[in-house]
């Protein structure tokens, strides 16, 4: 095995294992049926929504944005779920002109529909 197959396969256990964990924390079927019975049918996962010069992100939520951000994750969370379930990677930038001074704002997050 050479040293790029190593990395790859470093990567792809590393994140089964977050992945594993994370939904188990998350509860996420558990999530999808509160929202359910309050009568929504969508669900969203928020990843960032904020100020492009505001940085107070911990380096343990700026790990968890990373991955959440991962395409994997929307495949994974797809599959768990099983069909009739969408699951998108969804974004909103926007700026404000504020006295001649332009602001960035991002936002991006999971939205899970039914």
């Amino acid at each position: 095995m050479n040293l790029v197959e190593k990395l790859n396969e470093a990567k792809e256990e590393s994140f089964e294992k977050w992945f594993e964990r994370w939904y188990e924390e998350k509860n996420l079927e558990k999530e999808l049926i509160n929202a359910a019975r309050q009568g929504y049918t969508k669900y969203r996962i928020g990843i960032q929504e904020d100020y492009e010069d505001v940085s107070r992100f911990s380096d343990r939520r700026k790990y968890l944005n990373r991955r959440l951000r991962n395409p994997l994750t929307i495949e994974k969370i797809s599959n768990e779920l099983g069909e009739g379930i969408k699951v998108e990677y969804l974004e909103d930038k926007k700026s404000t002109n504020f006295f001649g001074m332009t602001r960035y704002y991002f936002s991006d997050w999971i939205e899970i529909t039914w």
